[in-house]
């Protein structure tokens, strides 16, 4: 039933129902021949209610405010990727750890090195042989011992790297029992 108003000397016909009231769902817009033609049939109720809300969804414009947002959020990520690569790049000019502790010393002189503690920059997925692990501070370490590690992604373990026999250093990173033999990797670089 229509209602047919004027306006300005025009005849105007509205479909009967309040003004501004909610058009039915895809599913029940759609002809049955054509739902039918294109599968929909074999849809669960489930399955038909969550296609009603994406095509309500994609007409009021929400799907496409989520992938601008997506996007905005990988944009401000490889911003903050750069920016870090950036810090690393200058602070690679600086002396590193090893070169600062580089001394002669005669035989039998005793030596105490200083940890090194920072945090792997992004997730920790675990290590195998010459497996290069970036910290936070610009510094890369290489594994050169033990048995390979594997773990679900740990986001940005604390690492404390301590000098051991005859010039060797150990990794030890939070959250994993073994600790694992490393050698510095970006000297000289």
């Amino acid at each position: 039933m229509k209602r047919w108003i004027t306006l300005g000397g025009c005849w105007v016909g509205l479909a009967a129902g309040p003004i501004g009231a909610a058009e039915a769902p895809f599913s029940r817009a759609v002809p049955p021949a054509e739902f039918a033609a294109a599968g929909l049939t074999k849809l669960t109720p489930e399955e038909v209610a969550r296609l009603d809300a994406l095509v309500r969804e994609y007409k009021s414009g929400a799907l496409e405010r989520a992938r601008r947002e997506a996007a905005a959020a990988e944009s401000r990520a490889a911003a903050a990727e750069a920016k870090a690569a950036r810090a690393a790049a200058e602070k690679k000019d600086e002396p590193g750890f090893l070169e600062r502790a580089r001394v002669l010393v005669a035989p039998g002189t005793q030596v105490d090195v200083a940890a090194v503690e920072s945090r792997i920059a992004g997730e920790f997925r675990g290590w195998e042989a010459r497996t290069v692990l970036v910290l936070e501070n610009g510094q890369r370490w290489q594994v050169t011992g033990g048995e390979p590690y594997v773990t679900p992604p740990i986001p940005g373990p604390a690492v404390k790297i301590s000098p051991g026999t005859f010039g060797s250093f150990w990794m030890t990173i939070e959250g994993v029992r073994p600790r694992v033999k490393v050698t510095r990797v970006d000297v000289g670089r």
